[in-house]
């Protein structure tokens, strides 16, 4: 899907735009009968794989189907590896009520074997975009999906959701109620797993300044206890901002927003990470005029904050974009991370490493995709860090034609590697591979999955759907 960015006017409707096309894409696709495409029913695309560690160390995937807003259909399904090589539903939330979708489905683990999936149910007409939530207690096995709304506006999406102690569940979302911003911030706390739920609180409180105020794109990280850190992008009179807030007592009361990315112009994609009391922050950044990384850190659990820090090292005279930034813990503090970036003419895939949890990274970036720099477009990477420290690296590649995707291992050590290339999913003469997802399992098993796009029916009609394979490096 394409890189949410808003700045100054801006229509803050990219992400939307970008799931309507895709909308209208599959609404045209033709079913197994003669006629027209514009004359089939729609046919449900499979998008987005995540796959996931569960309470009891199994794999979990969560796939998002989707149709078409006005027709409905689409929905989530959540899937746990069994055995390793095939794919079991214990969840599908898919509505048969027309006109009904469900989207940005994202899934929290607790650490009593608790499971919770938030998502937004959306009615295409009268429009409502309510957040649910969908519970299960037993690690998977039996769920409890209530019909009501964890919001009361009717006008919340994507959102975020992470347990504390004792079945304390917060759920953080954007939402478009006030009149006065475009977009808002809210929370809400359950103390019982979900079965109650405390008042709503404004996390993005900040004094209004004009009508196209947002706060967008909220993520959440808990520690498994009482703290909680919340972390969202907000466009302030014509300027966008990383900001913050926390909680110490498990939701219940949340400090007010801090602006972490200094002076910053637009900014997007932000990730966090945590380690004890050591959290992380990295974003895309434009303030040079061109898309770069950057990261602050804060030592003290969210107290204090370091000032912005460069991750990439695109030279400062490119006019090249970086982008697509993941994050993997290391040992100690160790962080490492992977993007893209065309300092080479296309887009290759880099890896930084920070000994520091984010205060410094290095002094150079090391390329991973080994064909001719900057000849194919590499993207989409994704990192994973297996028990042993290994790691792993994938990316979608175009050098053959339609894009693959690719595989990189590095050994563990003081003196690790990085292993041959790998074409986990080879692109064929009308088909491509995207948006990988990348986890180590139990036994030193490497999960990837990716999306499958079948161009057989034309640029108007391509087909989705979710293939993966699980490899076992250094035992093949």
């Amino acid at each position: 899907m394409g890189r949410q960015r808003y700045t100054g006017g801006l229509a803050l409707t990219t992400a939307l735009t970008v799931l309507l096309f895709i909308g209208r894409a599959a609404a045209q696709m033709p079913g197994q009968g003669q006629g027209s495409p514009w004359d089939q029913p729609p046919q449900a695309d499979e998008l987005a794989p995540q796959l996931l560690t569960g309470p009891d160390g199994q794999v979990f995937r969560l796939v998002q189907r989707w149709t078409d807003y006005k027709t409905g259909g689409g929905g989530a399904i959540l899937s746990v590896a069994s055995p390793p090589d095939t794919w079991r539903p214990v969840l599908e939330l898919v509505s048969s009520e027309p006109g009904v979708t469900i989207l940005g489905a994202q899934v929290a683990f607790g650490p009593s074997r608790e499971v919770a999936l938030a998502y937004q149910w959306r009615r295409h007409d009268p429009r409502t975009k309510e957040i649910r939530v969908a519970r299960s207690l037993d690690g998977g096995k039996t769920w409890v999906q209530p019909s009501t709304a964890v919001e009361g506006s009717g006008a919340g999406f994507t959102p975020v959701l992470a347990w504390g102690r004792e079945r304390n569940l917060v759920v953080v979302w954007a939402d478009e109620r006030n009149t006065t911003k475009t977009w808002t911030i809210f929370a809400r706390r359950s103390p019982d797993g979900g079965v109650t739920w405390e008042p709503e609180q404004e996390l993005s409180r900040a004094p209004l300044t004009n009508r196209v105020d947002a706060f967008y794109s909220p993520v959440l990280e808990s520690d498994g206890r009482d703290r909680f850190w919340a972390v969202w992008l907000g466009l302030k009179n014509g300027r966008s901002s990383v900001y913050t807030s926390r909680s110490v007592d498990g939701g219940k009361t949340w400090t007010d927003p801090v602006a972490l990315s200094g002076q910053s112009i637009s900014v997007f994609r932000p990730r966090l990470l945590r380690s004890g009391d050591r959290v992380l922050v990295v974003w895309i950044d434009a303030r040079t005029q061109r898309d770069r990384i950057f990261a602050v850190n804060s030592a003290d659990g969210g107290v204090t904050w370091t000032s912005p820090t460069r991750v990439d090292h695109v030279p400062d005279g490119s006019t090249k974009n970086a982008g697509a930034p993941t994050l993997v813990l290391g040992q100690d503090q160790e962080v490492f991370a992977t993007w893209e970036d065309g300092r080479n003419g296309r887009e290759d895939i880099f890896f930084g490493r920070s000994p520091d949890f984010g205060s410094s990274w290095g002094t150079e970036d090391i390329r991973l995709d080994l064909d001719e720099p900057g000849t194919a477009i590499s993207r989409s990477p994704r990192i994973a860090r297996a028990e042993d420290g290994r790691l792993a690296v994938a990316w979608e590649d175009d050098r053959a034609g339609h894009e693959g995707v690719y595989l990189r291992v590095r050994t563990p050590g003081l003196s690790p590697t990085w292993g041959p290339e790998v074409l986990v999913a080879p692109p064929g003469p009308k088909k491509a591979a995207h948006i990988s997802s990348l986890l180590w399992g139990p036994g030193g098993a490497l999960y990837v999955a990716w999306e499958e796009w079948d161009h057989t029916m034309g640029v108007a009609a391509i087909r989705k759907r979710v293939d993966g394979k699980v490899l076992f490096p250094g035992k093949e």
